[in-house]
């Protein structure tokens, strides 16, 4: 069990290391790129990355308030279903109403259960599982994103 600073700093640790890793794209992409924080630049849609102390996680989150709104997002990316189905190596789950602690949101992601955070023995399988769901995101993004991009206008 870790006092509250450990945990803090084991995961500043993780994701500090994890953004090391993920340096070799910026000459891919031409440039620095926080995937961490992913900016899509399209109101409401996240890309996040998770890992805790028992799975670590990738996700597509539609946050918007109107259920209209989220609701027409999320059919855009179940008609880009099969496409991003290709792109991605881990299976998705396509939730069309997530309940969280700051209310419904739509949710498209995948899971690697079994590692932590707390685990450096871990990391080296949660880095590859990470790298690969943003990078394929990424890819996807820039493909697809004006259609979302339209979608807000």
């Amino acid at each position: 069990m870790y006092s509250k600073e450990e945990s803090g700093s084991m995961r500043k640790e993780f994701w500090t290391s994890f953004g090391v890793y993920m340096k070799k794209y910026n000459k891919v992409y031409q440039g620095k790129i926080n995937w961490v924080n992913y900016n899509t630049k399209c109101k409401d849609i996240y890309f996040r990355l998770d890992v805790n102390k028992k799975k670590a996680s990738f996700s597509f989150d539609l946050q918007h308030r109107d259920s209209g709104l989220r609701e027409l997002f999320y059919e855009q990316f179940t008609e880009l279903k099969a496409v991003i189905t290709d792109s991605f190596e881990y299976k998705l789950h396509w939730l069309p109403e997530h309940e969280t602690e700051f209310g419904t949101s739509s949710k498209i992601f995948t899971e690697l259960e079994g590692v932590s955070v707390f685990n450096k023995d871990d990391w080296h399988e949660v880095f590859p599982f990470l790298e690969k769901n943003i990078v394929a995101a990424h890819d996807f993004w820039n493909e697809f994103s004006d259609i979302f991009k339209n979608l807000e206008n």
